[in-house]
């Protein structure tokens, strides 16, 4: 039997596993034509039974993805979307469509990991950060620049230096680029303690804090709090949604 392939596209990276439970991959794909990107990453890969696509990618991304696979192996990605309520968790967004596909797949895994309350915490292009109190509500989040992200539009606005000038062991910066990497980790790190610290204050729950994403590794060397890495979130919660019925 064929093994599924699930797809996370997003803005900068592509990551995919090709059967559950699989280790993730996962490539940058730049500014370059897609199609020499994945005719490298994806031309050995069997032929897959069906591929599930979660995407906050520009539309022409998503689409050059899907003509692609339509071409090489004849099957059509399914686009997972954001429904209201989904394996147990309800969307905390006024309009659960404006959510990004990527931070509701990980919410769901969240809820299996953490069915106590969550903090997660995905470190990609963009920074956001979802809550999920003990009965699977999605309460909402926070979305800030991505560490690169900040880096580049400090260094931009300011001519600052924006190298890497921050060792782990470091607790204030003693130059300019190491004040200004240890400025951007530790105003993320300040957020996560925040929420969690206002969750525990009000009763709410005592979330487990989960990180994933790309930028994640800069950031948990500074965090002082208990917290699990997920690099596959996104993707295992992809494969506990397409397991519902009726998907």
């Amino acid at each position: 039997m064929r093994a599924d392939l699930f797809i996370d596209l997003g803005n900068s990276r592509i990551k995919w596993r090709l059967g559950a439970g699989q280790p993730q991959q996962a490539v940058e794909y730049g500014n370059g034509p897609l199609d020499a990107v994945l005719n490298d990453v994806w031309k050995k890969l069997p032929s897959p039974e069906h591929i599930w696509l979660a995407s906050v990618a520009p539309d022409r991304i998503r689409r050059a993805l899907q003509s692609w696979t339509s071409r090489a192996w004849g099957v059509t990605p399914h686009v997972v979307t954001v429904q209201p309520e989904a394996c147990g968790v309800s969307c905390g967004y006024q309009d659960p469509g404006q959510l990004g596909v990527d931070r509701w797949m990980a919410i769901i895994a969240a809820h299996d990991v953490c069915p106590g309350g969550a903090c997660v915490v995905d470190c990609g292009t963009a920074t956001t950060l979802d809550v999920l109190d003990s009965n699977g509500r999605h309460l909402g989040g926070f979305i800030l620049p991505g560490v690169t992200m900040m880096r580049r539009i400090l260094a931009r606005e300011t001519g600052l230096n924006p190298a890497l000038g921050v060792t782990q062991s470091m607790e204030w910066g003693n130059s300019t680029a190491s004040c200004i990497d240890l400025g951007i980790y530790k105003s993320v790190v300040s957020l996560i303690e925040q929420s969690v610290e206002r969750l525990q204050a009000a009763g709410v729950c005592d979330p487990g804090v989960i990180l994933t994403g790309g930028a994640c590794s800069l950031i948990k060397p500074h965090l002082q709090l208990a917290h699990e890495h997920r690099d596959a979130l996104v993707l295992d919660g992809m494969e506990t949604f397409v397991q519902e019925p009726g998907k």
